[in-house]
This record gives C-alpha cells, structure tokens and sequence, in this order.
C-alpha cells in the first residue's frame, strides 16, 4: 500500500469514527444509555466505557477503585435524595390534628432506605407525603406500602392521583368502565393498578354497610369535602355497594396523593351513586364537611341537604 493509499485509508477510519460518534451524541437509545451508566456506574463508568470501546478490559486493573467511587457516589445521592423528602414533608406537616403513637424506628429505618433512592421529583413529593400521614398519625402508613411505591413511575402515580378522586375511605364506588374510562380509569388501567398491588384482585367484591340508627337504616359515607348520608325506612335494609376495593398499600398511597392536592368530591360520581342507592329505595343527603378530628371522624359538618336525580 502506498503512502497516499495509507493516508486515504486513515481518513476514511477517522471519518467513519467521526461519524459513529455524532450517532451516539444524538441517537436517543444512546443518549439513555449514557445516562443509564451514569447513574448505575457513576462517573467512574465513563473510563470503563472507553476500556471496553477499546477493547482494554481485560484484566480487573482499576476494578476496586471503580468499586470505590461508584458505592461512594450512590451514597451520597442516596443522602440528597433522603434530605429532599424530609424537606419536603415539613413543608406538608399539620398541626392542628395530633394524633397519640409512638415512633416505630423499624419503620423509619426501612423508610429510608425504600426512599433513598427516589430522585424523580413526582415520587419524592409522594414520599414525603407518606412521611407527612406517619408522622401525623402512627401506624397510619404499612411498610408494605414501600414496596408498592419503590415500583411505581409517573404514570402511575398520576393514575394514583385519580383514584384519590373517587376514594371512600379504602374503596371506590364502582360504576360503569365508561364513566371510569373518561377519567383515565380504563379497563386496562384497572388491571394495571391490580397487578402493582394497589387494588385488590376480586372484581366481583361489594361492601354491605350496617345501620348506625336503630329505628331506620341510616349510614354516613366520608367522601373529599362531603358527609354522604344514605337512608331507608326499613331498619333491617343493608346497603350493598359494588367497590373498588383498595389494598392496605393502595389506601395508604391514595391518602398520600390526596394530600398532595386538595380533593373535591366529584358531582358526576356523586350524582351516579345516587342513582344507584335510589334504585334499590335508598335516599341521600349530603352536607359539607368544615372540619375533622381524623381520617374517618367529622369535627363539623354544614347542615344536610337531599340530593335526588331527575326521573325521566
């Protein structure tokens, strides 16, 4: 080969490496990649890439300090990671409803490190709400719940989210696929939230409410903003729902998301359950809740009123 073929050929090698290069910088597979590495290798992962590009990772030469530097840095984003929760728990903590309890530091410690490793914003500000009903409650917040939570991405928390519109204390009314499938809850959605655990599997449970009076059947539902009074004449009725049942974790999770963003009781859901309590001779009254002394007790409430759906 002449010196002018050699040179045309090292030209042609620089510009196709050149070339390789520019389809890495911007091809997205690659630009995930990197980032991937970044975060599972650390910084120390960039020269280990240059090795294995090269072909020079043939022997462990560097392997422990690489060791080193990537358990030092997952530490330290660990730590970020943790301190941003709690900072933004004490931004959420209320102190007008103490609740006795005690500190499990059981739960604490495997809080921590299910948490620690959230850097995404949407789960750190799910975290910290978690941390937030604890803290306000003992034994408000199962440690199964972080395994649920450690899974689920933003997706799923949005979908979260909109569970936290429908919730009755552990259950959602369950009505029509699509009156649920308007608000994002499709059939598959349904199946998905099943499959991460935060609802329960059975679709064909219900939930039977007993009478709180004795001369009439009369039960109060808790929902958003609103006490739900549903009554009957007959004091032996049992009132039978068709539900949503939410798992331990799912309540816990959905309690979180609610208290990320001020829920108010949906009109559409509302008026459907009344529907559906006034075909079997059910009436409902309805009255704004002002305050409460907990989760499942009103400290004030507005006077009720009867809601009722037009007849056709």
């Amino acid at each position: 080969m002449t010196e002018e073929n050699r040179e045309d050929s090292d030209e042609k090698s620089r510009s196709r490496r050149s070339k390789n290069a520019d389809v890495e910088a911007y091809d997205p597979a690659c630009l995930r990649f990197s980032e991937m590495l970044a975060y599972g290798l650390g910084s120390s992962g960039r020269s280990w890439l240059d090795a294995v590009r090269k072909g020079d990772d043939h022997d462990d030469a560097g392997l422990a300090e690489r060791a080193r530097s990537r358990v030092e840095e997952r530490d330290i984003r660990r730590q970020r990671n943790i301190e941003s929760i709690f900072s933004l728990a004490l931004t959420m903590l209320k102190s007008d409803t103490p609740q006795d309890g005690h500190v499990d530091p059981d739960w604490c410690v495997r809080f921590i490190e299910a948490a620690s490793d959230c850097g995404d914003k949407a789960g750190q500000e799910m975290w910290a709400a978690l941390l937030t009903l604890e803290a306000e409650e003992s034994g408000t917040v199962p440690q199964v719940t972080f395994r649920v939570m450690s899974t689920l991405n933003r997706k799923m928390i949005r979908w979260v989210a909109i569970l936290a519109k429908f919730r009755i204390n552990n259950f959602l009314v369950r009505l029509s696929d699509e009156f649920f499938g308007e608000r994002e809850l499709t059939g598959d959605c349904i199946l998905l939230l099943e499959e991460y655990g935060l609802l329960r599997t059975n679709r064909d449970l219900s939930k039977v409410f007993s009478s709180q009076k004795t001369d009439s059947f009369s039960t109060n539902l808790l929902y958003a903003d609103k006490v739900v009074r549903v009554s009957h004449d007959d004091p032996a009725a049992d009132l039978t729902l068709p539900c949503y049942r939410l798992s331990e974790a799912g309540t816990a999770l959905v309690r979180a998301a609610g208290r990320l963003s001020r829920v108010e009781a949906d009109l559409d859901y509302l008026l459907e359950i009344v529907k559906l309590v006034e075909a079997e001779g059910y009436t409902v009254a309805q009255a704004d809740i002002l305050s409460r002394a907990s989760e499942t007790v009103v400290a004030k409430h507005s006077p009720f009123c009867e809601l009722r759906t037009l007849k056709r």
